[in-house]
């Protein structure tokens, strides 16, 4: 088997039976791989949808993770996969035939840990005129990845995404799995992190390379919720926690350097915001990185605050 393919999911049975319809067309032959649907909580239809289909096709595997967490639900599927690579998409995605077959080429170098292919938005509803004041198709807020038509091989800090991300296994239990990801429950969202950002500087620190492969192309839904102003202040937000994480990762601060950064946070949140009154062509991008400094100062505090959440930022592993 070259191949299992995990989707995490949560809620999104609206979104399931298209995936699974375009994962099971792949140009791969069906017996080389396996579909893993790894389910972080879902209350909706999910398994009503997913029973029959487990039922009639062996090759796919349908498992429950109570632990909420992106990397949680990852790791899931990591520890019953049966392939040495491991393809991990977001159940929202669209991917062609050819899909499989050139995510898993640039496997066949031994050195090769990561690759990911180009991202292209499935619009939901029109794109607003302020959209491009985060960057073409709204960048990484809206996980759209065009970095051209060649094959290329990346280097830190370059990352691809991680609805698109196939990962070699045996690697990804070397380095301790995923950082912590995203957290669908908000009242556990200081226990988000930098997920696969984390990731991808640990496969760079251990020497592997990470690949670009254009040709593994898919789409990703942007629905109309995620075109509205206050979703890219609630990226920005958590974008904040993760940075928040990544430097408390990097730094090792005590509660009195969490203060004082918190403190360089709220200044940094002011000044933003005082640009998002002053540039109107850019006020909505100003507002939001009002809102991700303000995301970074709340975690510093909470931070500081509890020893059991430095602890859990600190673990060294988050995959056993």
């Amino acid at each position: 088997m070259f191949a299992s393919v995990i989707i995490p999911t949560c809620n999104r049975a609206a979104y399931l039976q298209d995936i699974m319809r375009c994962v099971s067309r792949q140009t791969v032959p069906g017996d080389q791989y396996e579909i893993i649907v790894v389910d972080n909580g879902s209350t909706d239809d999910t398994y009503q949808i997913m029973a029959p289909i487990v039922e009639q096709d062996c090759t796919v595997h349908y498992l429950q993770e109570s632990r909420i967490g992106l990397h949680n639900a990852r790791h899931a599927g990591a520890r019953v996969a049966r392939s040495e690579v491991l393809v991990y998409v977001d159940d929202d995605v669209i991917m062609q035939p050819e899909w499989l077959k050139a995510i898993l080429k640039p496997f066949e170098d031994p050195l090769v840990a990561v690759v990911g292919g180009k991202i292209l938005p499935k619009w939901e509803a029109e794109p607003p005129a302020w959209l491009d004041q985060f960057g073409r198709n709204g960048g990484v807020n809206l996980s759209v990845l065009d970095l051209g038509d060649e094959t290329l091989e990346l280097a830190w800090p370059q990352t691809v995404y991680g609805c698109n991300m196939s990962v070699r296994k045996s690697v990804l239990f070397e380095i301790g799995g995923f950082n912590p990801d995203a957290i669908s429950d908000h009242r556990l969202i200081w226990l988000r992190g930098d997920g696969e950002t984390g990731l991808h500087q640990k496969i760079y620190d251990a020497g592997y390379r990470v690949i670009y492969e254009p040709r593994a192309w898919l789409y990703h839904r942007v629905p109309a919720s995620r075109l509205e102003q206050g979703y890219f202040f609630w990226r920005a937000f958590i974008q904040g926690i993760s940075d928040s994480y990544t430097h408390m990762r990097t730094n090792r601060s005590s509660a009195i350097q969490l203060l004082l950064h918190a403190g360089s946070c709220i200044v940094g949140a002011a000044q933003a915001y005082t640009s998002s009154l002053r540039l109107a062509d850019r006020r909505i991008y100003w507002r939001a990185k009002s809102w991700y400094w303000y995301g970074r100062c709340k975690h510093q505090l909470r931070l500081a605050s509890s020893q059991s959440l430095r602890n859990y930022v600190l673990q060294e592993r988050y995959l056993k």
